[in-house]
């Protein structure tokens, strides 16, 4: 017969082998994260209301940049982090699979972060032409074009709210 030494040994490593095969079945394959939501209103009216936040913090601070109160490398900075912001609630409004009847109300803010962005990106273009101590003509024209993407971006935040079932 076995020792006592031995037959514990054999029963340790059969346990684990046993229990390793039933992590196997147990650990799901796909692990990607889902967003479900059931509330397409409330989920539209939260991301409204964080976008809000995001935009009166970037334009409060540009206006300290176009105002000399701001470095402008430190309003690059705030402005790549709420431009990642931003595109993090892009996609986050993508995947959250909308009905039907909300789809269109999606896509037409989506198009509204879009344009949000886009501003972001031109007004971090006007932070870098300020650092080179660039011509104030392609400083407006710059000032122009964000604007008319704010407008466009105003827009679309109306057709997606009149789009609302």
């Amino acid at each position: 017969m076995g020792s006592r030494k031995g037959i514990a040994v054999t029963a340790v490593i059969l346990v684990g082998v046993v229990a390793a095969s039933f992590l196997v079945y147990l650990l799901p394959e796909d692990t990607t994260m889902k967003i479900s939501i059931s509330d397409f209103e409330e989920h539209l009216d939260i991301t409204k209301e964080r976008v809000s936040m995001e935009v009166t913090g970037i334009d409060d601070s540009f206006k300290k940049l176009m105002n000399s109160e701001m470095d402008p490398d430190e309003y690059i900075s705030i402005a790549e982090i709420t431009s990642s912001q931003i595109l993090s609630l892009e996609m986050e409004l993508r995947s959250s699979d909308a009905t039907q009847e909300w789809t269109e109300s999606y896509v037409n803010y989506i198009g509204a972060l879009k344009k949000l962005n886009d501003k972001i990106t031109e007004t971090i273009v006007v932070a870098n032409l300020i650092t080179d101590d660039s011509n104030s003509n392609s400083i407006n024209e710059i000032l122009a074009k964000i604007k008319q993407l704010e407008t466009e971006s105003l827009d679309l935040i109306k057709k997606s709210d009149s789009l609302r079932p």
